[in-house]
């Protein structure tokens, strides 16, 4: 009897001990299946800034075995892209989802492309297309400026002389990026503090438009801004093509002749009048 238990003990022994060395090797050949299988990760080229804008520049593509990418890793280069390191980056790490913001989600500049300029410009029900105006959004800047030569004072005022006004389309097909004015209540959090960059402007609410815009640009429509009034024209979707426009004034709006100025007297006629 004795040698009978012994000889079932042995052989649950060998049992165990054979699954006990299937499992190792099994788990052995998964490690070594893992650390052969690579895959493809975005790390960074040198370090990157905390709230600084990733760009194609910044990353590459590195293939790493499986069992060291990290959780999260971005795989990628297109996710990466556009988006802002939420934490300081060293060189060569993996970047993860965790360690990047959306673009524009803390500042304005992020969606500004290089080599263009955000400017924005005061906005009201008339000039800003009673507020139906939305980011993504296209536009033509008209502006209206008054002409005039300095003739003389009355009551303390200067006046003017061949006075005209007229109306000069300043850009064409610029793009709204953001709206400026008091959003809905609803958008603000529940303490009442400052709501959030993007937001729902509600129509009527609209102050301003941040346009996009080239350097040139950003110097010509600051400095109509101030001698003139600026009118934003909605554009079609569908519609970007640029076209001729006049400069349109007051006379030629109206197709009113300009008056002649008198002619003066001729002399013999003065002079044949003395005679008489």
């Amino acid at each position: 009897m004795k040698g009978r238990m012994g000889l079932l003990v042995s052989i649950a022994a060998g049992l165990f001990a054979v699954i006990a060395v299937y499992l190792y090797l099994d788990a052995r050949e998964t490690e070594l299946l893992q650390q052969s299988a690579l895959q493809d990760v975005v790390v960074t080229r040198a370090d990157v800034l905390a709230n600084t804008p990733i760009d194609e520049r910044m990353i590459r593509i590195e293939k790493i075995p499986r069992k060291y990418v990290q959780p999260g890793a971005v795989t990628k280069a297109g996710e990466t892209i556009g988006r802002v390191a939420a934490v300081p980056l060293q060189r060569g790490s993996q970047v993860t989802g965790m360690a990047l913001l959306a673009g524009g989600a803390e500042s304005l500049a992020f969606n500004v492309p290089r080599g263009m300029r955000a400017i924005a410009i005061a906005v009201n029900d008339v000039s800003g297309v009673s507020g139906q105006i939305r980011p993504g959004n296209f536009v033509d800047l008209v502006g209206t400026f008054e002409y005039g030569i300095p003739s003389g004072t009355a009551g303390g005022q200067i006046t003017y002389s061949q006075e005209r006004t007229e109306a000069v389309t300043i850009a064409q097909n610029v793009q709204i990026i953001a709206l400026g004015g008091a959003p809905a209540e609803a958008s603000r959090d529940g303490e009442g503090g400052p709501a959030p960059l993007q937001v729902e402007i509600p129509p009527g609410n609209v102050e301003s438009a941040i346009l996009l815009v080239t350097p040139t640009q950003v110097q010509e429509i600051v400095l109509a801004q101030q001698i003139g009034s600026l009118t934003l024209s909605l554009r079609s979707s569908l519609d970007s093509t640029p076209i001729e426009l006049p400069r349109l004034d007051e006379n030629t709006f109206l197709r009113v002749p300009m008056p002649l100025k008198p002619r003066a007297q001729p002399r013999w006629r003065e002079m044949r009048g003395t005679a008489r």
